[in-house]
């Protein structure tokens, strides 16, 4: 199995979330960051979110920074419309091209086989407004049964500890979502043990990648 290191450049990594509504990023890869923030805590962090409203951008800011302790986040919450992000085309753009001026070491965000119209419109983005930059694209557990199209190919393995904690983390920080039916532990440790299985780990985050490029010196 490949194995890779994030680039070393003698600085701190930098590293952007954008996730089309609170909660995604923490679903999708909280265990992730928290994982690079305890290797690497010098790790500057930025999320950004596209949808939101007062209560959920607060539960993400919280969460957000409860996952990437002992390094810190800055997040950005836009207020573009729940369920409506393909019809505000323009501003997102906007907001990714923007984003993409920064020299990332890395990016998450959604895929572009989600079958939910707001994340797939940011799976479908983010590849070209980052053409020069790392992205791994993150798959989010719902009802819409689309996960066996995920395609992931990156595995970040994680242990019972690991997942214990990343459940223990959102259902603290997200008061908002605890009348959900899919809200609870067996939903995120059912998926992270099929992606632990298919990687040799316990448990793991899986992503999909479409283009890496791999630069060899000596």
């Amino acid at each position: 199995m490949l194995e890779f290191d994030l680039p070393d450049p003698g600085r701190p990594l930098r590293v952007l979330a954008v996730g089309a509504h609170c909660d995604d990023i923490e679903i999708g890869a909280g265990a992730t960051l928290h994982a690079l923030a305890a290797a690497r805590p010098e790790t500057q962090f930025c999320a950004v979110i596209l949808t939101s409203v007062p209560q959920r951008a607060a539960e993400s800011r919280s969460c957000l920074a409860a996952f990437v302790e002992p390094a810190t986040i800055e997040v950005t919450v836009h207020d573009l419309p729940d369920t409506r992000l393909p019809a505000h085309f323009d501003e997102v753009k906007d907001i990714l091209a923007e984003l993409s001026r920064s020299p990332w070491d890395l990016v998450l965000s959604h895929q572009p086989n989600d079958a939910h119209q707001d994340h797939r419109l940011l799976g479908q983005f983010v590849p070209t407004a980052f053409r020069g930059h790392l992205v791994w694209q993150f798959e989010i557990p719902k009802w819409d049964g689309d996960l066996g199209s995920s395609g992931a190919n990156v595995y970040v393995p994680l242990s019972a500890d690991d997942i214990a904690r990343k459940w223990a983390t959102l259902d603290e920080h997200y008061p908002s979502q605890r009348g959900k039916d899919w809200w609870d532990a067996q939903t995120f440790a059912a998926l992270a043990r099929l992606r632990g299985m298919e990687c040799r780990a316990p448990y793991a985050e899986a992503f999909r990648v479409d283009k890496q490029r791999v630069r060899f010196e000596g």
